[in-house]
């Protein structure tokens, strides 16, 4: 949803070329706030997906040595795989609260773009 919304706010730009200044500059301020967001919500993303491959390769570890009857290192590890787990999904919050954040702020960006291009096209 959110790359639609930059999507929307970069073609509202564009639309707004031949607008006034502040046409102008309330569709690029839209647009920087698209590309902003998208570029938030795509780190906590990737920061997210490392957790949780950490997390599973800390599982596949203490799996290994529960196989190898390394018990004392497999609950080591499980509990580290546990720890990765619970990190990656407080990351994932983290990441819906950053996309929605920047939903939030794209969309209030694109309303004062489309107000100042209805403002400028009464002037046209």
């Amino acid at each position: 949803m959110q790359f639609k919304q930059a999507i929307m706010a970069i073609s509202l730009a564009a639309a707004l070329a031949a607008c006034s200044d502040n046409a102008q500059q309330a569709a690029a301020d839209a647009a920087a706030k698209a590309k902003a967001a998208t570029e938030a919500t795509k780190a906590a993303a990737a920061q997210t997906a490392q957790q949780a491959q950490d997390a599973a390769a800390q599982a596949k570890q203490a799996a290994e040595q529960a196989k190898a009857g390394d018990m004392s290192g497999a609950a080591t590890s499980a509990q580290q795989a546990a720890q990765s787990g619970q990190a990656a999904a407080s990351s994932a919050e983290q990441t819906a609260d950053t996309a929605k954040q920047g939903s939030a702020e794209v969309k209030e960006a694109a309303e004062k773009a489309a107000d100042a291009a209805k403002k400028d096209a009464g002037g046209h």
